[in-house]
């Protein structure tokens, strides 16, 4: 299947354009940002950077849910090689654009009697 590299970046350009309003919405509407008169531009800076790290956060959740998706259900443990089931579980990290809750897959080696994280 040929992917149409263009008409994705042009989806996705129209998407954070309407992201973009919809934070300046409200950034004015929660008083971030003032409806009249000229703000500091360090103000305007700390808007975009809020929407850049939420879409970040978003992207990486999204990520490692597909990944997960298409990993084995099976792994050996790190410690002692026992063929393990792997369960899907929310987990919280911190990224560089802050917390993040992303889906992994965990196993649980009943020899070892410890969880392991075979993505990690």
């Amino acid at each position: 299947m040929e992917v149409d590299l263009e008409s994705l970046r042009s989806e996705l350009r129209v998407s954070l354009q309407r992201t973009i309003e919809l934070q300046q919405a409200l950034d004015i509407a929660e008083g971030r940002v003032p409806n009249t008169g000229v703000p500091h531009y360090s103000v305007i800076e700390e808007a975009a950077h809020r929407v850049g790290q939420e879409v970040s956060r978003l992207v990486q959740e999204k990520h490692m849910s597909e990944l997960v998706a298409r990993q084995s259900t099976r792994a050996k443990c790190p410690e002692c090689g026992t063929r393990c089931d792997l369960k899907p579980k929310k987990r919280k990290v911190t990224s560089g654009d802050g917390p993040v809750e992303i889906l992994d897959l965990v196993g649980h080696c009943p020899h070892c009697r410890r969880d392991f994280f075979p993505l990690a």
